[in-house]
């Protein structure tokens, strides 16, 4: 397993706790889910859409960094990632 999908994993593992008490939260654990299949398949048509993605989780995830302080550094961790693949894509 790579170090983004523990990443990943560590973020669907911190925001299931939450899952009963939001829409939001069940389908950003769908969307974690998505983006672990999207890594292994990084490719310059689907790139851009990909980190449009994880850049938008991180900033809707700002405001509930006092519940979720993992998730939101490992989207910022993600993102930083991404941006330094994008020249190997």
């Amino acid at each position: 397993m790579s170090e983004i999908e523990d990443k990943i994993n560590e973020c669907i593992e911190e925001l299931s706790r939450y899952k009963y008490f939001s829409r939001e939260v069940g389908e950003a654990i769908e969307n974690f889910e998505k983006l672990k299949e999207q890594i292994k398949n990084l490719t310059k048509e689907n790139f851009n859409d990909i980190i449009s993605g994880v850049e938008e989780g991180y900033r809707s995830s700002l405001p509930y960094s006092g519940f979720i302080p993992k998730t939101v550094a490992n989207l910022k961790f993600i993102k930083e990632w991404l941006e330094n693949k994008r020249a190997e894509v």
